[in-house]
C-alpha cells in the first residue's frame, strides 16, 4: 500500500519550488468552471506512481485565493492500482460568495521513488468563474416590504391551554366543594352527613378506652383525661352546652338547668374531682376509683339517654294527657 509520508520538509519543498516551475506543468481540474455564488465545487489533481512510491502534497491555506474559501479539506484516494502503477487523486470542495473570476494556485507534489531520487511535480491552477443572478433592470420594479404575516391560531396549538385552563378550573372547583360541604356538614355531593347519637358516640369511645388498659399500665392520667372528655363531649352534644371549653364546677353548675337527676350527677362529680386530682395534683387514684371510672360513665350516659326517650314519650298536650 501506498502511504503518505512526512520525509520531506517545508524547506526542501521551497528549494525545489524554482526547479519545478522549469519542469512541464501539469493540470488540475475543477468540476464547473463557472457557478453561481454560494455554490460548491470540487478541486481534483490526478497523480500516477510506481507501487512503492511514497508523495507528499503542498499544503493549502484557506482561503485558497482571495474570495475562495475551503468547504472540506484536502484527502487524497486510491482509484486504482494495475500492473504496478498506482492512480491517486487529490481532492478538496470549495465555494465562493462573491462574483468574479478566480484563478486557484499551483500546487507542487513531491514524489519519492524506490531508487531514492525525487521528483518534484508541479500543477497548474484552474480558474473558476463565480456568476450572481441577473437582474432585468427593463421590468425591474422594487416592492415595499412586506408586513407580517399572521396564521390563523389553530385548535392543536390551544388545546393543551385549554387543557390546563379546565383543569385548573375543576380543582378550585372541588375545592370549593368539599369546603363548603364541609361547613354545611354534607358529604361532597350533598347528603346530609348522618352522625351516630351522642349516647353511641360515648358508648363507643369508653368501650375503647377500657380496651387500651391505660390505668393498669400506670398512665392514670391518660386514662382519666380520656374518660372526662368523653363524658363532656357527650354532654356537649347532648345538652348543647359548651362543655369542652368549662372547668368542671361551671358544667355541672349549667346542667342544673336541664333537668338532670341530681342523684345521677353525683358519682359524675366524684369522678371529675378524683381525675381533677391525678391531672394537675399528680394523685394516685385507687384500684377502687379506677375500676368505677368507666361504670360511672357509662351508667350517666345511659340514664340521661333514657331520661330523654321517656321525655320524647311523654304526653304533650292535654288530649294526649286526658288518654
Amino acid at each position: 500500500m501506498i502511504k503518505k509520508s512526512l520525509l520531506f520538509s517545508l524547506l526542501i519543498m521551497n528549494s525545489l519550488t524554482m526547479m519545478a516551475q522549469e519542469q512541464e506543468k501539469l493540470s488540475s481540474n475543477v468540476s464547473k468552471d463557472s457557478i453561481l455564488i454560494g455554490d460548491q465545487f470540487e478541486w481534483t489533481l490526478p497523480l500516477t506512481i510506481d507501487e512503492g512510491d511514497e508523495f507528499y502534497f503542498e499544503e493549502v491555506e484557506d482561503p485558497v485565493t482571495q474570495g475562495v474559501e475551503v468547504i472540506k479539506p484536502y484527502v487524497v484516494d486510491t482509484l486504482s492500482i494495475k500492473k504496478g502503477k498506482v492512480n491517486l487523486e487529490w481532492k478538496m470542495i470549495l465555494t465562493s460568495f462573491d462574483s468574479g473570476s478566480y484563478y486557484l494556485p499551483n500546487l507542487i507534489a513531491l514524489v519519492s521513488r524506490k531508487d531514492g531520487s525525487v521528483d518534484t511535480l508541479l500543477f497548474d491552477g484552474p480558474s473558476i468563474e463565480v456568476n450572481t443572478i441577473p437582474i432585468d433592470t427593463a421590468t425591474f420594479q422594487p416592492y415595499d416590504l412586506k408586513g407580517q404575516i399572521k396564521y390563523p391560531v389553530t385548535f392543536k396549538e390551544v388545546a393543551t391551554w385549554v387543557l390546563i385552563i379546565l383543569l385548573a378550573l375543576g380543582l378550585v372547583y372541588i375545592i370549593i366543594r368539599y369546603i363548603k360541604t364541609r361547613r354545611e356538614n354534607r358529604t361532597f355531593f350533598g347528603k346530609p352527613v348522618e352522625k351516630d347519637p351522642p349516647h353511641i358516640v360515648a358508648l363507643r369511645n369508653l368501650e375503647k378506652i377500657r380496651g387500651q388498659k391505660l390505668w393498669q399500665n400506670d398512665k392514670q392520667k391518660q386514662f382519666y383525661t380520656a374518660v372526662t372528655d368523653t363524658v363532656r363531649q357527650y354532654i356537649s352534644d347532648r345538652y348543647g352546652i359548651s362543655a369542652m371549653e368549662q372547668t368542671s364546677n361551671e358544667m355541672f353548675d349549667e346542667l342544673k338547668g336541664k333537668e338532670v337527676d341530681p342523684e345521677l350527677l353525683k358519682p359524675v362529680k366524684e369522678l371529675f374531682a378524683t381525675a381533677d386530682f391525678v391531672k394537675f395534683a399528680k394523685h394516685n387514684a385507687s384500684t377502687q376509683d379506677n375500676e368505677d371510672a368507666i361504670p360511672i360513665a357509662v351508667r350517666f350516659v345511659n340514664a340521661t339517654f333514657m331520661q330523654e326517650l321517656e321525655g320524647d314519650k311523654a304526653p304533650t298536650t292535654e288530649k294526649e294527657k286526658e288518654a
